[in-house]
């Protein structure tokens, strides 16, 4: 079991550390940064487009130099209030430099699929597409795209199932967002429960067993964060 896609809190990490997953988090400012950063966890860093016209590129230049994967970050036109175009500049500056310094990037697609993949397409580089939950591109995105981190709502959510059904399972990582997201998406707190559900749902959509789909994704996961992680961290 891993977790390939989660934003902080205490209650996560006991979790973790308890039944020894491993994992990647996600840092969205210079404090979200530091605080992971002290807890010794695999870190990611980038400005989500909820926080684009509040975190400045200046002051997380210094911590894009500092991560070895670059995300989340994106465009988002369901569940954002930031200005389109402000999202759009901060996001295609985050992708010039991850492309330009060749490091990995998480995406953030929400309602701005097909935008998006007109800009990555401009800018070869290994993606990793966080929770896509669009019926239209996942062609196109399967093209381009390294990985894809299934979020919980594969239990319930035709959108997210179709990836699975639609992407090799080679490319295929599950996360949880977070346990505050897994309670949005599955209606409880259960974070192990909501990992294993995960597991069960793409094995049954893949015809395969439990116990290999999890080797198989468990596979996948240490070949994505060994592209540039450092093996100091846990």
């Amino acid at each position: 079991m891993h977790d390939a896609h989660f934003h902080f809190s205490d209650e996560i990490i006991r979790l973790q550390d308890k039944h020894d997953i491993p994992s990647l988090c996600n840092a969205a400012d210079p404090k979200e940064w530091k605080h992971i950063e002290k807890s010794r966890i695999r870190c990611s860093c980038g400005i989500h487009p909820w926080t684009a016209d509040r975190v400045s590129l200046k002051e997380m230049r210094p911590l894009l130099e500092q991560a070895d994967i670059i995300g989340e970050i994106g465009m988002d036109s369901c569940w954002c209030s930031v200005d389109p175009a402000i999202q759009k500049k901060v996001f295609t500056e985050q992708i010039k430099y991850a492309y330009a310094n060749k490091k990995p990037v998480i995406l953030h697609t929400k309602g701005q699929e097909k935008e998006i993949l007109d800009i990555i397409r401009e800018y070869p580089n290994r993606y990793i597409v966080h929770w896509y939950s669009c019926n239209q591109y996942i062609e196109e995105y399967n093209e381009i795209a390294s990985y894809f981190t299934i979020g919980p709502s594969v239990v319930r959510d035709q959108a997210v199932a179709s990836v699975v059904r639609n992407v090799p399972i080679r490319k295929l990582l599950i996360e949880s967002d977070g346990i505050d997201a897994v309670e949005w998406a599955v209606g409880h707190r259960n974070y192990i429960e909501a990992l294993k559900n995960s597991i069960e749902t793409i094995a049954a959509i893949k015809g395969l067993s439990v116990s290999g789909t999890e080797k198989i994704l468990d596979a996948n996961f240490e070949r994505m964060i060994n592209i540039r992680m450092p093996m100091s961290y846990r």
